[in-house]
């Protein structure tokens, strides 16, 4: 087997470690943008307040920017870059869940190129340059792996566009901060929708076609980390231990993503919260899951069944297409404890809403990683198979 595993972040990680977010940054400029999410700049929150003194202790000047919303959106974006040129900043910082991530990489990329963060798309002939401001990522959610990966989610919404910035040579952070404790205060419907993307990131990495026995061997630990300990942090929200192994589980998976991919689910997911912004990126994988790993599990057979036995051991005594075929139910039990199964007519969509999604979907290359690629047709039954099942 041939592959190419890389991962240049220094992850700094554990409780309190949140105390070294000064000096690291101060490795990589003396004027720090501080991209944080609206709730926590409205709320004066605590962390907000510390990491500032903790940055300015190391320093740096810092500027904050709290233009973050779910979904994070074009017209942010470029209200930061037009900031951070105005001040001059050399250093991004970002506080929070993927969204407030994946604002501040998109910002580094515009503050310092001409036109638009939408301008610098994977598919695009114009790609970020070594003018990217250097970046730090602090995590307050597992998550998105967002802070181990290379990639920015943005939507523009004058066109229900969502898409993404992706480069390896320049988008990785420079360095993250891991620090459980920022995660003990995540509501439990955002602990289930982070948590059960953290799942995803793993398993579709592990059944991607570019998988390695590197990533195999991350995506399997994630999971099981994820399996045995999301349940646990949405049920007690303060149980360190429990936030601990999530945010570890995030950060592998993070990693795999970086290294092998997301496949089907995330093509069909991602411009469900591009045209429903109310819906989150977890919701709307959750949503489609069930149809996606029935559709999917004759092609991967071996994989489904070995993430089934994590689920379920008692698997561990069936035959491999009986233990694959049984994934599906052991995910749909699994959303059902975390409070995450719905179906789309239940999150606000309509059966002839989806002829618009199906349209973006097919544009995105995470369908022709999956295990069975599926043609236009199949993915509008995917869709169709995602609305109301009996429970």
């Amino acid at each position: 087997m041939n592959f190419t595993y890389y991962q240049p972040t220094s992850i700094i990680f554990g409780p309190g470690s949140i105390d070294q977010a000064g000096p690291t940054t101060a490795a990589y400029g003396t004027i720090a943008m501080l991209v944080v999410g609206p709730n926590l700049a409205k709320l004066q929150h605590q962390t907000v307040q510390d990491i500032c003194q903790n940055l300015k202790t190391a320093g740096l000047e810092v500027v904050v920017f709290d233009k973050v919303t779910p979904n994070p959106v074009l017209p942010d974006v470029q209200a930061g870059s037009k900031l951070a040129r105005e001040k001059k900043v050399n250093v991004m910082v970002g506080l929070g869940g993927g969204s407030t991530m994946d604002t501040a990489r998109a910002i580094a990329v515009a503050a310092t190129h001409p036109g638009t963060a939408m301008d610098y798309l994977y598919f695009s002939k114009k790609q970020p340059t070594d003018k990217t401001l250097p970046i730090v990522l602090i995590p307050t959610t597992s998550g998105t792996g967002s802070h181990v990966s290379c990639c920015a989610v943005i939507t523009d919404p004058q066109r229900h566009f969502k898409s993404a910035l992706w480069n390896r040579s320049y988008l990785f952070a420079r360095a993250t901060i891991v620090d459980p404790q920022l995660m003990l205060s995540v509501p439990q419907m955002a602990t289930a929708s982070t948590g059960f993307d953290v799942f995803t990131h793993a398993f579709e990495s592990y059944i991607n076609v570019n998988a390695s026995w590197s990533t195999d061997l991350l995506a399997l630990e994630s999971i099981k980390q994820v399996v045995e300990n999301l349940p646990i942090a949405v049920t007690n929200g303060s149980d360190l231990r429990a936030r601990e192994k999530m945010a570890w589980a995030d950060t592998l998976a993070g990693i795999c993503i970086a290294n092998a991919g997301t496949t089907l689910p995330h093509a069909m997911g991602q411009p469900i919260s591009g045209h429903y912004p109310h819906i989150s990126h977890g919701q709307s994988l959750a949503v489609i899951y069930p149809a996606f790993l029935e559709y999917t599990a004759e092609a991967a057979v071996d994989k489904f069944a070995a993430v089934a036995r994590i689920f379920n051991p008692a698997l561990c005594k069936a035959k491999n297409n009986k233990a694959a075929e049984a994934l599906k139910d052991e995910v749909v039990s699994f959303l059902k404890q975390i409070g995450l199964y719905c179906t789309l007519d239940e999150i606000g969509i309509k059966p002839e809403g989806i002829d618009d999604v199906l349209k973006h979907c097919m544009e995105f290359p995470d369908v022709m990683v999956n295990p069975k690629v599926p043609d236009t047709e199949t993915t509008r039954q995917l869709y169709m198979n995602s609305f109301k099942r009996a429970k």
